[in-house]
């Protein structure tokens, strides 16, 4: 088509510019809902195998430390990447069954939900690191500051790597990259154990710690990079 005509009909049908579109969205209804009640609202819509896999992992810590078993810590550190796998899963549901266009036209912005589902399953694994942190403490295999770093690494490894293959990777792919990803930090945590006298050694506990904190801080950006990444057309958003 000519580019002259086709100018020409982007002129003759493009929309008139909005007038009063605030003061109109203005006048809509708001919805009286408090963050504590959208948060609680959420709840039910977690899988409930996300609570009951997560909860999961407490079982072998509880066997380990009423046995003061030390190995405990290393098994418990090797499950925590299926742990964040959970959350990963839990966070994209919504682009993995290819309801992100459905759910852009729902009462509440999808940033706003994924955000309250990524906030209510972090909040799970936090008490959850916490005593798995006390149970593994108990058995004397590391003092408690160790054993947080110890079990983080593997936990945000996976879920910095989960994200930054949800925003590569669309629909089942994403599930399979992410568990495959999971199923390697896993058996890579297993067979460094083997070097255990070097690499868990207190002279190479600083190197640890550099790790929990650049993997931190990897995992917040990629939360930012997805938060911006969700589209918020044709709804109003939670966020006042």
């Amino acid at each position: 088509m000519n580019r002259r005509l086709k100018r020409a009909l982007a002129a003759s049908f493009s929309p008139p510019p909005p007038q009063r579109k605030t003061v109109f969205l203005r006048t809509l209804p708001q919805p009286d809902l408090s963050l504590g009640t959208f948060l609680w609202n959420q709840i039910p819509y977690l899988r409930k195998r996300t609570w009951l896999l997560s909860c999961g992992v407490l079982l072998p810590a509880v066997w380990g430390g009423s046995c003061m078993n030390p190995n405990v810590l290393w098994i418990t550190a090797a499950l925590l990447p299926f742990v964040a796998l959970l959350a990963v899963t839990e966070g994209t549901r919504s682009a993995v069954y290819g309801m992100e266009e459905l759910e852009l036209a729902t009462r509440f912005s999808l940033k706003s939900v994924l955000l309250a589902r990524l906030c209510l399953v972090g909040s799970l694994h936090a008490v959850l690191l916490l005593c798995l942190t006390l149970l593994c403490r108990g058995t004397g295999a590391a003092s408690f500051g160790r054993t947080v770093v110890y079990l983080l690494v593997p936990y945000l490894l996976t879920a910095y790597g989960g994200l930054w293959l949800s925003r590569r990777l669309r629909g089942r792919e994403m599930v399979y990259g992410a568990a495959v990803l999971a199923v390697l930090v896993s058996g890579g945590y297993l067979l460094a154990v083997g070097w255990m006298q070097t690499l868990f050694a207190p002279w190479n506990f600083p190197g640890w710690l550099l790790a929990a904190a650049v993997l931190s801080a990897a995992l917040a950006r990629e939360l930012a990079l997805t938060k911006k990444g969700v589209e918020e057309a044709w709804n109003l958003s939670f966020e006042r």
